[in-house]
């Protein structure tokens, strides 16, 4: 960056003899708000772009000191976002990462869905003076969407420091071929070009960043062939790449073969799905998919990752973690029913066994929703003898019936040498969802049996039943003779097995350490129910949805399909490494609607849960894993593991013909940390030598990888780095944890060197959107600019100017022409032009 005096950029009228003299210090013109755009916008409730005009004060010599941004919920005016007085790049364009999101949505990442917002920003000048130097605030009320909208993904520029990476699946480069009009991918708007990759000879893609464009728009793909001889062929791909604004964004593109001189073009949604484009469309059109994402799951806290762990599995419903995992890669880890019949191993190093299959005797028919949604359910693993337990429904030539089975092994667990059935519930007719379910062994050794109502709601009010119920069983499958119902004396049949009942459909249950109870999640017509469960407690389900509120911690109506429910405890692989502020939070699997597709407003998430040491409900349901995807798969099993929370999603989730194909996961969301650093100073001349402090809330971490946007690195936790050329600096950092690396990116970080202020005179405040885009350009390379009217009685006169921007602009070297206006650029914005030149910028 060159020295040089302060610079006026006149733009629009000069008019000679304008008045001059001092002024009382006056507030800050109230900011104008221009993105969201308009009011009643729909945005997208993780990511609400909040921007403003430049920074106008009446007063010349006032510089933008820093911004407040906040985000109130209209209804209420409680305050859920903010950013105070927050400097650099951000005074006039911040996102939800540069502030704290506070109150009802105290450590969120994004905004609730249907629901109205007011976004307040206000200027501050830096005169110092306590009650002239926050401009009036400025208000602008937007809504959210809801789950199941398509947003697009927006940007108005690609890091310039960055290079786009471009890989098929396998992770290998995509390069372009060569052409004398080469192939090329390019990032756009319909307001322009952001980056260009062009083929050339050798190993890399020429890479063409554009200048930065005016405003946010929907982000499209354009993949041309040029005149390559017989056209393009490409692979599945993705392409990853940072915004001016330091987000990652990456991308998926389909395989395809573009006819020479011809275009594919995709646009482009927040979760990276891409979808087929038109030249002639006017807009983000997401009516036909291109290519969907590979994990379509985000989780809405800061610091946490959501990735595969296994494919290929058909229709996976429950996992049970062993218990003492020895953490040999060979050994068991966890084990997965299929509901047709197949129970998996996977062992610590990720590889996938059969370990017992052909478990039904009877053909599945496939309808779902409907009577295909039944057979194998429920898994356990006995901690001491590691066998599995798992139940099912049985058809022995009548109705179908709930069973459970104990397997044993020979060789640790990889395989079933036996099994025996230990609890054989003959007559107790039961199909789809509404059968039996969860299996746990609770503190005491005992084994607990969640048992649906098989569509018949008097049997849960009936103890000569087992539907409806929750049963406790020894192991070997006898009734233990401390149940709340237990009478030897008249022979043991069901009633000797019940636990507590009144109960439709408990699909998911769990133990919680804290206080020593089982808790359940149960599906209900129209309300769903989050229990207590109380020994020989009636749950009172009759029929009725309001029987369905009785003891409950938690109704959800209308209902969302709750399937599973998991503790993260210190007691149980010491919280599964995430922060203690997650301990004894309780996480809530809604599998929504029967295989539906994309996002749904009732289900496909997991959410979380707060209780009380009584199991009082204290704070919830807060969205914790949302499905963002284009496909069928919804969240079902659910476990706390030794590294993670995991989840399966039931369905293959895209290019399924049917239910029941394969191609199903297990998945993982893990705490890797959410990375943050701060600096002793941000500004300054060079050599300017900065202090950074990892300030990371990261598990156990190992390395830091520092890259402080000179072509220097680091490894330090907190090193110290001197700049020694002048420049706009962005700093990034990726900090490796126990569970991973997690990374952050700061743009335009640090300034180094003596940065000039700009005076735009333009013709109105606010701005013209051409007086505004040449702001934008000049702020992007670093400069500091003051907007002012050019209206006679409000804009500045000569001689506050040349007080202000010393040394004051020559004069014209002309003589005005009496009664026309004229315009015109001093030569010392020549010179800031022509610097802008040299260094391949436009303006």
């Amino acid at each position: 960056m060159r020295e040089s005096s302060l610079v006026v950029l006149w733009i629009a009228a000069w008019i000679v003899g304008a008045t001059s003299g001092a002024m009382a210090n006056e507030p800050p013109a109230t900011p104008t708000i221009n993105e969201p755009e308009v009011d009643g916008q729909i945005v997208n409730p993780a990511d609400v772009h909040m921007e403003t005009m430049p920074f106008s004060d009446p007063d010349p010599g006032d510089g933008h000191l820093c911004t407040d941004f906040e985000i109130r919920v209209a209804a209420t005016d409680e305050q859920v976002w903010t950013a105070s007085c927050i400097g650099g790049l951000e005074k006039v364009h911040a996102h939800f990462g540069d502030g704290l999101f506070v109150g009802s949505l105290s450590g969120e990442s994004q905004l609730l869905y249907d629901t109205q917002y007011r976004l307040r920003v206000r200027h501050r000048d830096d005169s110092g003076d306590p009650a002239t130097e926050w401009s009036d605030w400025a208000v602008r009320t937007f809504v959210t969407g809801p789950p199941t909208q398509i947003f697009a993904l927006e940007a108005d520029d690609v890091l310039d420091a960055t290079t786009p990476t471009w890989v098929d699946e396998s992770g290998d480069p995509i390069v372009l071929p060569v052409s004398a009009s080469p192939p090329a991918l390019v990032l756009e708007t319909l307001d322009g070009l952001l980056v260009e990759l062009q083929g050339i000879a050798g190993p890399l893609n020429l890479v063409i960043h554009y200048p930065e464009l005016p405003d946010h728009g929907d982000l499209r793909v354009r993949v041309t062939a040029g005149d390559l001889a017989g056209g393009l062929a490409l692979p599945k791909s993705s392409l990853a790449f940072v915004d001016h604004e330091g987000l990652e964004h990456t991308l998926y593109l389909p395989a395809m073969q573009v006819s020479v001189g011809m275009d594919a073009l995709f646009w482009v949604s927040s979760s990276g799905a891409t979808y087929v484009a038109e030249d002639s469309d006017t807009g983000a059109d997401f009516s036909e998919l291109a290519q969907g994402i590979p994990v379509p799951w985000v989780v809405n806290r800061p610091g946490y990752q959501v990735e595969i762990v296994v494919s290929g599995l058909q229709l996976p419903v429950n996992i049970a973690f062993v218990p003492s995992p020895t953490g040999d890669p060979d050994d068991p880890l966890y084990y997965v029913t299929e509901l047709y019949g197949t129970i998996r191993v996977v062992t610590g190093g990720g590889t996938v066994l059969d370990y017992a299959t052909n478990l039904l005797d009877y053909v599945p028919t496939g309808a779902f929703p409907g009577s295909g949604e039944q057979g194998v359910t429920g898994i356990v693993v006995e901690p001491t003898t590691g066998d599995v337990f798992a139940a099912m429904l049985y058809d022995a030539g009548g109705p179908h019936y709930p069973k459970v089975v104990r397997f044993s092994s020979l060789d640790g667990g990889l395989s079933a040498a036996s099994q025996t059935v230990i609890l054989d519930m003959v007559g107790e007719s039961q199909g789809q969802s509404h059968q039996i379910s969860n299996l746990s062994i609770g503190p005491d050794g005992k084994l607990y049996v969640h048992m649906g109502d098989g569509f018949d709601a008097t049997t849960a009010q009936d103890l000569d039943s087992y539907r409806g119920k929750i049963l406790r069983v020894n192991l070997d499958g006898s009734a233990p003779s401390d149940n709340p119902f237990f009478d030897a004396g008249d022979g043991i049949d069901s009633r000797d097995y019940v636990y507590a009942y009144g109960l439709r459909n408990p699909f998911g249950g769990a133990w919680r350490a804290e206080d020593g109870f089982h808790y359940e999640v149960e599906n209900g017509p129209s309300t769903d129910r989050f229990a207590k469960i109380v020994p020989g407690q009636n749950y009172q389900w009759n029929g009725s949805d309001f029987s369905m509120t009785q003891q409950a911690i938690l109704n959800w109506t209308p209902a969302v399909g709750p399937t599973n429910i998991a503790f993260i405890e210190p007691t149980l692989f010491g919280g599964s490494l995430f922060p203690s502020s997650m301990m004894g939070h309780a996480f809530i699997a809604d599998s929504g609607p029967t295989w539906a597709t994309g996002p749904q407003t009732r289900g496909k998430r997991i959410r979380e849960y707060a209780l009380d040491a009584t199991g009082g409900l204290v704070e919830g349901p807060i969205d914790f894993v949302d499905y963002v995807g284009t496909g069928r798969a919804t969240v079902v099993g659910l476990a706390a593991g030794p590294d993670g929370l995991y989840f399966t999603d039931l369905y293959r989730d895209l290019d399924a013909t049917s239910p029941i194909d394969g191609g199903a996961h297990v998945l993982r969301v893990r705490f890797v940390g959410a990375v943050e650093f701060d600096a002793d100073v941000t500004e300054g001349l060079a050599p300017l030598t900065v202090q950074f402090t990892d300030l990371s809330d990261v598990p156990a971490p190992t390395a830091w990888e520092w890259s402080f946007g000179d072509g220097a690195t680091s490894t330090d936790p907190s090193p110290t780095h001197t700049y020694t050329v002048d420049g706009i600096y962005t700093v990034s950092l990726a900090v490796t944890g126990s569970n991973g690396v997690a990374t952050t990116t700061k743009t335009g970080f640090i300034r180094v060197g003596e940065f000039r202020t700009v005076g735009l005179i333009g013709g109105d405040l606010p701005a013209l959107p051409a007086d505004q885009a040449i702001a934008d350009v000049i702020q992007d390379l670093g400069l500091e600019v003051t907007l002012y009217d050019d209206e006679p009685f409000n804009r500045p006169s000569a001689t506050e100017l040349a007080a202000v921007y010393a040394p004051a602009p020559a004069p014209p070297p002309e003589p005005a022409v009496e009664g026309r206006e004229r315009r015109y650029v001093d030569a010392v914005a020549e010179g800031l032009a022509q610097a802008m030149a040299e260094d391949d910028r436009v303006l």
